[in-house]
């Protein structure tokens, strides 16, 4: 690994890093509070009391992620009281030019994908572990305020992980005919699947490649390379699967369009943005 240089609360900033490193809390901050409006959504699917209980739980972890994130954006000068207020004023269409939320947590792409409360536990367990791989290289990021808080976030995403597992292994339990919803539940994992190999962003190299990737592992705001990413993802998604007692397809091909990986092609200007 590089041997990057670290900057810490107080430290002075140069331009151009900082305003990479704001571009990416903003999506993460912005996107974690967009995803808790979403997941709340979801309350409706939930078949049990335990199962809402248990959603809401990861609602409330969601908006926390949020919160961590814009603090530490507030001390670098970010008025991120406007940020929430466009998020909670205009949950379901927020402003582009006053937030940064990823395609994959806007309310008209997040809603088809979800149907049923199977969809609700596959998820978390086919796409909150890229979320676990993606944001965890952040633990180790260059600007340490981030990277401590992004210890916590790992650790709750971690557990949604859990969560996703529990709420498969209970549709199948209550289910009349096991065999029967398994292979439901089965049919439904490449969609979720497109989504989650898309969250870590294009490739590092070739035609397809990320235009930014470079400059943020040059700064060591990204640590680690799409192709890393990837390879974490699915060891820990194949994991998940199987202990709900499913396979991991084949074929799939990753969804960018939902840029869930923050792989933008400009680079927002987000104190700009905040006074818009």
């Amino acid at each position: 690994m590089p041997n990057w240089k670290t900057y810490d609360k107080g430290d002075e900033l140069p331009a151009e890093y900082k305003k990479l490193l704001l571009n990416l809390m903003s999506f993460q901050g912005d996107s974690e509070y967009a995803g808790g409006q979403r997941v709340a959504e979801n309350v409706q699917y939930a078949p049990r009391p335990e199962e809402a209980y248990r959603l809401n739980k990861k609602v409330f972890e969601e908006f926390g992620h949020g919160f961590y994130v814009w603090n530490i954006m507030q001390d670098l000068g970010v008025d991120v009281d406007s940020r929430l207020q466009e998020l909670v004023q205009h949950p379901d269409n927020p402003d582009p030019k006053k937030v940064n939320v990823i395609n994959g947590f806007r309310k008209e792409n997040w809603s088809p994908m979800f149907e049923c409360w199977e969809d609700v536990a596959l998820f978390s367990t086919v796409v909150t572990p890229a979320a676990v791989a993606f944001l965890g290289q952040y633990r180790e990021c260059s600007y340490k305020p981030w990277a401590r808080i992004n210890v916590r976030i790992h650790k709750e995403e971690y557990g949604h992980t859990a969560f996703g597992v529990w709420a498969a292994k209970r549709c199948v339990e209550f289910a009349d005919n096991k065999d029967e919803k398994l292979e439901f539940m089965q049919n439904r994992v490449p969609k979720f699947m497109q989504m989650g190999l898309g969250f870590y962003g294009r490739p590092s190299k070739g035609k397809d490649a990320s235009s930014m990737f470079d400059k943020y592992y040059e700064y060591g705001i990204k640590v680690r390379t799409p192709e890393q990413l990837q390879a974490e993802y699915l060891e820990l998604m194949e994991d998940r699967l199987k202990g709900v007692g499913l396979e991991m397809p084949k074929g799939v091909e990753a969804d960018y369009d939902m840029r869930v990986g923050y792989d933008m092609d400009e680079i927002t200007d987000v104190a700009s943005q905040s006074a818009a």
